[in-house]
């Protein structure tokens, strides 16, 4: 039976200086390519995420009129955001999963932008949880087992969305008329409240 702490002689004699020195350095040139790309995507994604699961995408105006400059913007403006929002996830599903069909894919992409646009109205601190589970964890995949990565299956994935643009299209506008509501709901409600903060309470 091996007695506790019995290895630690093994120290001393596989220890040797000249290894250390004259080691292969190619394994930290690799390890160093891991670290440099772990931390550009973390970057991204964290940027990516705090952007997608803010309530106000557009900064208020401070300008006269700042409200029909709000409008303004989410008419003419987040179609063109919402489209950064779903070819992001589209991309990050497209790596995620290797069973998926590509319509499959959308259909997800579509629910998960619905759902933190949902949950960003709702509070944003919920709405990043939900934002940043599914590019994490990629990461987490890829540093467990990045053999589940197919460069060739992602690429036949990538070549299938111009076969649905149509669908991506419905996607999309489906994703602008959601994101219309609830900007809508919330003024009305910010309204409502408003008005009652204004009416004066009544003298006994």
């Amino acid at each position: 039976m091996a007695l506790p702490f019995e290895g630690i002689n093994d120290i001393f004699t596989n220890f040797s200086l000249e290894k250390i020195l004259s080691g292969d350095l190619s394994l930290f040139t690799w390890l160093f390519s891991i670290i440099i790309i772990i931390a550009i995507y973390s970057v991204v994604i964290y940027h990516f995420y705090r952007y997608i699961a803010r309530r106000d995408v557009f900064k208020p105006s401070e300008r006269k009129h700042s409200k029909a400059i709000g409008l303004l913007k989410y008419f003419f403006m987040f179609p063109f955001v919402a489209m950064l929002f779903f070819i992001g996830f589209s991309l990050i599903f497209i790596f995620l999963t290797d069973s998926y069909e590509i319509l499959d894919i959308l259909y997800v992409t579509f629910a998960i932008i619905i759902a933190i646009r949902i949950t960003a109205y709702y509070t944003e601190d919920l709405s990043k949880d939900v934002a940043k589970m599914l590019p994490f964890a990629i990461l987490g995949v890829f540093l467990i087992d990045s053999s589940y990565f197919s460069i060739e299956t992602v690429g036949q994935r990538i070549n299938m969305l111009p076969k649905n643009i149509n669908a991506i299209i419905q996607f999309l506008i489906l994703i602008i008329l959601v994101e219309w509501i609830l900007r809508i709901g919330l003024n009305i409600k910010n309204a409502i409240f408003k008005k009652k903060k204004e009416t004066p309470k009544a003298s006994d």
